[in-house]
């Protein structure tokens, strides 16, 4: 008889379940001894020679900030929204209480200090590219000079297209909403702008605005109204019904104006469901034999509609035709998106931090938010663990002085950074003097 055989009374052993279990993090204190030796053979010369063994650097001086508490506290803030007053109360539990102001102080500084060259290399990358989407999200800064506290603020987002590079993700604070500050931050810039037609992009100088289908889309949706919104089939954007052909007389004849112009924005949308495998080359040639038509038999049909004087329906079709040739631009190039739904994301992450931590109390802890979020979000799409991210910054970004060649090992997708920040945390992380020297 083959098997296992167990003692007399036991019939055998089951596999019952298995369970996950938490090890809640610890703080735990690190404390550097420094050795230092006198020469012996010097105090018969009435010489004293004192040497001392190199110190591992300090994160910030006379502080008992660590890279790996500085990376948590700023990970906590811009990748998870947990706000300092919440991160204090979670740090009190675990025996060691660390005061909002003490957190914001290491957060704008490890920010301001240690990664604003890392943002100046993304933003150098960013504008060498081809294609950027564009967009921005209110923001409130309790303390500016020369504003009050009740004024809106700004938050500009800035991100790479699909042109087969590394993505770049930027955010950057500014106190208002003028031209001026997209085309300082764009300076340099020559490629394509997806936006979602904000005047304020068209005063950018040398640049080919590709603007969003999706508002378009939107603004002919509110002109819908509210009771046939959710019943009619057409205005589901991802049905895959009727949506890849021309209306039925019998379906076009129950549709109000309004409802055809979303109906035509989906026929649209489904298309470029179906190219999305596609190479870019191959999406444009598809792109001009299929869609160029419906947007023919669109712009044909806009020009039948006489809308009443300020009804919804009116700034939708003002809205088309403000914006016909940049909602056809996408036509021009494989990589663009008929959509900025990225970019609109990307204000999402932010709006969903703004609901937990409501405002910045300073343009520092603004400028420094929009650093830490950029570096974040870049590192999230470049595959990376975020905190690991920060935590390999702050590591060796102190002697980034003494090694400035080195910086180009510490953007997103040097192999270097890809070794060290890809996968889950583990106990690797520990203490500083183990991290080597920067290969550059």
């Amino acid at each position: 008889m083959s098997g296992l055989w167990y003692p007399a009374g036991t019939y055998g052993i089951q596999f019952v379940r298995e369970e996950l279990r938490v090890i809640p993090a610890k703080l735990f204190r690190v404390r550097y001894l420094q050795q230092k030796m006198r020469c012996p053979g010097c105090h018969e010369e009435d010489e004293t020679t004192i040497v001392a063994a190199p110190a591992p650097t300090s994160l910030f001086p006379h502080s008992p900030a660590s890279p790996s508490l500085v990376a948590m506290i700023m990970y906590r803030k811009a990748g998870l929204y947990l706000p300092f007053y919440r991160q204090e109360m979670d740090f009190g539990m675990s025996g060691v209480p660390i005061p909002r102001e003490t957190q914001a102080r290491w957060f704008i500084k490890g920010a301001l200090e240690y990664f604003e060259p890392i943002y100046s290399q993304l933003h150098e990358e960013l504008i060498g590219r081809d294609l950027i989407h564009a967009d921005e999200v209110p923001c409130q800064v309790l303390h500016e000079d020369g504003r009050k506290a009740t004024q809106k603020s700004y938050m500009w987002i800035y991100q790479s297209g699909s042109d087969g590079k590394p993505p770049v993700a930027l955010y950057e604070y500014q106190p208002g909403r003028a031209s001026a500050y997209p085309i300082e931050f764009l300076k340099g810039f020559h490629g394509m702008i997806q936006c979602d037609g904000y005047a304020a992009y068209g005063c950018i100088e040398d640049v080919i605005l590709i603007c969003c289908l999706a508002h378009a889309r939107r603004k002919f949706f509110d002109a819908v109204p509210k009771g046939r919104q959710k019943r009619i089939r057409l205005l589901d954007i991802n049905s895959e019904q009727a949506l890849d052909e021309p209306l039925s007389s019998e379906e076009d004849a129950n549709l109000l104006p309004a409802e055809k112009g979303v109906a035509f924005c989906n026929r649209l949308f489904f298309k470029e469901r179906m190219y999305k495998e596609l190479s870019p080359e191959d999406r444009k040639a598809k792109r001009l034999e299929e869609e160029t038509p419906i947007w023919d038999e669109f712009w044909s049909w806009i020009d039948t509609l006489d809308p009443s004087g300020g009804s919804n329906l009116e700034k939708a079709v003002k809205y088309a035709l403000n914006h016909k040739e940049s909602l056809m631009n996408y036509l021009l190039d494989g990589r663009c998106e008929i959509s900025n739904n990225s970019a609109e994301r990307k204000a999402k992450v932010y709006a969903t931090g703004r609901k937990n931590f409501l405002f910045h109390d300073s343009v520092d802890d603004a400028k420094a938010t929009a650093i830490v979020m950029s570096l974040v979000e870049t590192a999230k799409a470049n595959n990376l663990n975020a905190y690991k991210y920060l935590y390999t910054l702050l590591l060796y970004m102190p002697d980034y002085k003494n090694e400035p060649a080195g910086i180009e090992q510490l953007l997103p997708w040097s192999t270097f950074v890809q070794d060290k920040c890809s996968g889950i945390i583990d106990d690797s992380l520990e203490l500083p003097e183990n991290r080597g020297n920067l290969p550059i």
